[in-house]
């Protein structure tokens, strides 16, 4: 997936949950983490090494996930956060979308072949 298209899903999520700060997303090596964020720098850091093992879906997914963080301005996964994410991606899919990326995440340390 290239840049545009990561944007073009950052935007349409963005409006989606009525985020309207810049966001910057960065593209980067990590070892043990799919994404993160930075709330004080408004930035989503993504997999480098993750992305192209994952479906188009699963990054929409990590990109919704970190925004909910900067939209309830925590980072915690507490009660609320995931309210709001249960609102926006029903838990069934919720479930399979996390184990692919999980699986994706082991299988790039090499903990599952």
């Amino acid at each position: 997936m290239n840049k545009e298209e990561i944007n073009s899903m950052l935007n349409d999520l963005k409006q989606d949950l009525d985020i309207k700060e810049k966001i910057k997303v960065e593209v980067k090596p990590m070892k043990i983490k799919a994404a993160s964020i930075s709330l004080n720098k408004n930035t989503i850091r993504l997999n480098k090494n993750l992305l192209p093992q994952l479906e188009p879906q699963c990054i929409k997914y990590l990109i919704l996930h970190e925004l909910l963080h900067l939209k309830l301005k925590n980072i915690h996964h507490n009660n609320h956060f995931y309210e709001t994410l249960y609102n926006k991606v029903d838990k069934e899919q919720l479930s399979e979308i996390e184990r692919k990326i999980f699986a994706s995440l082991l299988k790039l340390n090499g903990i599952l072949l």
